[in-house]
């Protein structure tokens, strides 16, 4: 008997011990996003309609993103941007230095498939802050999976 009650006793230790640790275990890779994931056309709309609706190309380059298109500016105008879990800060210059971003910031959100962008930019003349909303086009994308 006294036997018995010791291995009931053992078996509930080791129990309680594996629970303990299986509780604690990390988040599996499945939730953790790579920047990769931004590369891909994505759909442009802002608040400020003489702008223009838009698609703009996404890539990578080591943990920044590089927006092609930005503002619907051209194919050659670019804004880089460094990538800190689900935020990145960028500012620069568009259209031959004519544009200055400044205060650019954004959040990527539904599960990497869309950004809230916000920045100020300026032409000299009129400053106007500006919010963009970004868009995984999944048809046109080079998601990487």
């Amino acid at each position: 008997m006294k036997t018995l009650f010791k291995n009931i006793i053992a078996a509930v230790l080791m129990m309680t011990f594996a629970a303990t640790f299986t509780a604690c275990e990390e988040d599996s890779p499945e939730n953790i996003h790579e920047i990769d994931e931004l590369s891909g056309t994505w759909s442009w709309e802002t608040n400020k309609g003489d702008i223009g609706d838009c698609f703009v190309y996404i890539s990578t380059m080591n943990n920044s993103i590089v927006i092609q298109n930005f503002q619907n500016q051209g194919a050659n105008e670019t804004i880089t941007a460094e990538v800190k879990g689900d935020a990145f800060n960028f500012e620069g210059t568009l259209a031959n230095n004519t544009l200055i971003i400044t205060d650019g910031h954004g959040t990527i959100l539904n599960n990497w498939t869309m950004m809230q962008l916000s920045y100020t930019i300026s032409n000299g003349n009129t400053t106007e802050t500006i919010t963009a909303t970004l868009t995984l086009d999944s048809s046109l994308s080079a998601k990487k999976k």
